[in-house]
């Protein structure tokens, strides 16, 4: 068995003066949010631990149910949700399913498929319709929402500037990928040769000029009973030719390898790096099981698509509610997730019933949502004493400094400091300041008498690293933009 070791690295370096030298390595940032999920730009820090943010449930839950005749066996969000801003509408594209022909007391099948794709729509993302937009006969249907016979776990990507209007969405998911010109009527092709089984949720998603699909990778584990689960990667430049899959991650011991597997990971390009929901499933220990068990997610993050590491220890992220609607397993989250209005959007799909139960007990698709880039809060181990994170060496162009932080009761103070690693002058904590910016980030400043200095004051010393301490409260990000632009 291969087996990829994903390093859990905790936020808990013991603190010492940052000293920069023509040597160091600086880092470049973007205007985009540093969300601090990994230590990509972290140097040193001391007294702080990361805690997950789980996501609120959406009390209507589920939005999406069975009440069309071809969903009585199945509805999941093996599929897309995303928010149209040309249409102003909330788009999703999610798997259905009838029962076959042979299926004890069903007498109203048959079916022509398995599964498909159906397509629905929403003003707010809370109140759905599903638009009769297919005329072609489907089994006993005459009118419909199927728009991908045969699909399965279909990933849709819009790119409007595509330059050919019909590739303008591209989708893949299953044995096939596609083509469509307005996400409802769609061209697929056979992609079993290249993704061979892959019986999950597909995500794909374009990233440094490149596709890539995260799918299900079978793990050659022979004392295995049945097939191990693993994810595996297929990339391409056109959408065309893709690469064979190659195995990017199984669990480990820790996890509880071989019981705990992974069923799927959703990406979502998130700012400067990948934010995946990783699906894992959590079997019972009965020899020979490799079905009946319960299903859950964690946050894992990436910087290529390849490489993933685990966020807040391999905490739980969005997972069922004892006693509610997705009691029984949270079964799939939506190919990606997205932020509109400062709230992030996680669709998902539950049920009632545990995997592997026979029975599909009342499947849906629901909503939770988070304040933006709020998935991971720095905290303090010991309340006792400040905690404290110094960055990596930075560059920048930007004249605002920006927090998201949650610091009431508590306190948050910024300081900058030079290639030698001292205090700025002008750029002491006594000095920093924050003011409300918006109603999720407040703007850094730093005030001595009269004078008032912002992030762009710093730009003849650069680079530069940051260093915030941290008494009561979280941080959540930070980010450098220009509002001279604004």
């Amino acid at each position: 068995m291969k087996s990829i070791v994903i390093l859990v690295v905790p936020l808990s370096f013991a603190l010492a003066p940052l000293v920069l030298t023509a040597e160091t390595e600086s880092i470049v940032l973007s205007h985009h949010p540093q969300l601090l999920l990994d230590d990509h730009l972290v140097a040193t820090s001391t007294n702080l631990a990361r805690q997950i943010n789980r996501p609120v449930k959406h009390p209507a839950n589920p939005l999406i149910v069975q009440d069309m005749p071809w969903e009585k066996r199945l509805v999941s969000i093996y599929g897309t949700v995303l928010y149209d801003q040309s249409l102003e509408k909330f788009r999703c594209w999610y798997t259905a399913g009838e029962f076959r022909d042979g299926i004890p007391d069903v007498p109203d099948g048959p079916v022509t498929a398995e599964y498909y794709i159906c397509y629905a729509e929403s003003d707010d993302g809370i109140r759905w319709n599903k638009p009769l937009v297919s005329r072609e006969r489907f089994g006993l249907h005459d009118q419909h929402n199927i728009v991908v016979p045969g699909g399965h776990g279909f990933c849709v990507l819009p790119e409007p500037h595509d330059p050919a209007p019909e590739r303008r969405y591209k989708g893949a998911g299953g044995a096939i990928f596609g083509f469509s010109p307005d996400g409802i009527h769609w061209k697929t092709h056979n992609w079993r040769d290249t993704v061979r089984k892959n019986d999950t949720s597909t995500s794909v998603i374009r990233w440094r000029d490149e596709y890539l699909a995260f799918v299900r990778y079978q793990v050659d584990e022979p004392k295995w009973p049945g097939v191990m689960r693993g994810i595996g990667l297929c990339t391409s430049k056109d959408f065309r030719t893709w690469t064979p899959k190659e195995e990017i991650f199984t669990t480990d011991e820790q996890d509880g390898y071989p019981w705990t597997q992974p069923y799927g990971l959703a990406v979502t390009p998130y700012g400067d790096q990948l934010l995946g929901i990783l699906w894992m499933i959590r079997l019972d220990e009965v020899e020979g099981n490799n079905s009946l068990g319960d299903e859950d997610t964690e946050l894992v993050v990436s910087r290529d698509g390849r490489n993933w590491q685990r966020v807040a220890d391999r905490a739980r992220f969005l997972e069922p509610s004892p006693g509610g609607w997705d009691k029984g397993r949270i079964h799939a989250p939506a190919t990606q997730m997205f932020v509109k209005d400062d709230v992030v959007h996680i669709y998902y799909s539950s049920t009632n019933t545990r995997h592997g139960s026979g029975d599909w007990g009342k499947p849906g698709i629901g909503l939770a949502t988070l304040p933006a880039d709020r998935f991971v809060a720095l905290r303090q181990r010991d309340s006792n004493s400040e905690a404290v994170l110094e960055t990596r060496p930075l560059r920048f162009d930007g004249s605002a400094l920006l927090v998201n932080a949650d610091v009431q009761p508590g306190e948050l103070q910024v300081e900058l400091l030079d290639k030698d690693g001292q205090v700025l002058t002008g750029f002491n904590r006594e000095a920093c300041r924050l003011t409300k910016h918006d109603k999720l980030r407040q703007r850094v400043s730093w005030v001595q008498k009269e004078n008032q200095k912002t992030i762009d004051h710093a730009a003849g010393f650069q680079p530069v690293a940051l260093r915030f301490i941290l008494k009561g409260g979280a941080l959540y990000a930070f980010q450098v933009v220009d509002l001279r632009r604004e």
